[in-house]
């Protein structure tokens, strides 16, 4: 009798969640958009957080993610509405006047965003520093809306490799 081979007991891990990420640009995906209540002196507020899974090429194991918070404002000047409209375009905007604007429809969105580390008072309690989306861009090419100037961190990193 043929006795037969054992198959593999195999299971996937997913990657662990990871927000330290390195000072840099990045190409994140806005994973989820969501509401968030907040207690204040004179009452409830309003935010909007966004969580960006990012794509960090020096962490390629883990998933990178990173959060905004903007305060659910559209009044002209506000940052909800600048991010909006480079995302967007003026005309998205400018079509929404009077009416509503669907937040659902950044997630999925591919963007570039920058990463710094904020040091604060408390700094020596924490092992990893404060870290902080800079800015939000849409990618190159995907919308109407100004291209962000600068090189992605990845790209950086390459040149720099090229130039030795």
């Amino acid at each position: 009798m043929i006795i037969p081979k054992s198959k593999p007991l195999v299971v996937s891990v997913p990657k662990n969640s990871n927000f330290r990420i390195p000072e840099g640009r990045y190409r994140a995906r806005i994973k989820s958009v969501s509401k968030k209540f907040i207690e204040k002196l004179d009452g409830t507020g309003e935010k909007l957080k966004l969580l960006f899974e990012v794509q960090v090429p020096s962490l390629p194991k883990t998933l990178n993610l990173a959060k905004a918070e903007f305060d659910l404002d559209m009044n002209s000047g506000s940052e909800l509405r600048n991010v909006l409209t480079r995302l967007f375009g003026k005309q998205a905007i400018a079509d929404a006047a009077g009416g509503s604007f669907d937040l659902g429809g950044l997630e999925g969105k591919e963007v570039e965003i920058e990463i710094e580390h904020v040091i604060t008072s408390r700094r020596d309690e924490y092992t990893y520093p404060l870290v902080k989306i800079r800015d939000i861009q849409p990618v190159c090419g995907l919308v109407a809306a100004k291209p962000a100037q600068d090189k992605l961190t990845e790209a950086v990193k390459v040149d720099e490799v090229k130039k030795a």
